[in-house]
């Protein structure tokens, strides 16, 4: 697969609170007429401990993914908060 034309467009990225640096991207591979498109996901490691890791999902993926994570949440809101 050709990667001198990949590229990372329209990328969103936040710090999670325990230090966590999250980044994700829509990832274009290859060349014309039908480069991969993937949805770029990247977890940094806690800060001085070394790598993080990333992930090419398709856009399905990506949708499972997504889901998951507001289900886990909608799960987290159903309790309070503890001091």
């Amino acid at each position: 697969m050709d990667t001198t034309t990949s590229g990372v467009r329209h990328h969103v990225s936040f710090r999670t609170t325990c230090g966590r640096e999250i980044q994700v991207g829509h990832l274009i591979l290859g060349g014309a007429p039908h480069p991969a498109q993937r949805v770029s996901l990247g977890v940094s490691a806690p800060s001085g401990t070394g790598d993080g890791t990333w992930a090419g999902l398709t856009a399905g993926e990506a949708r499972q993914l997504a889901a998951a994570l507001l289900l886990q949440a909608a799960a987290c809101d159903a309790f309070p908060p503890q001091a």
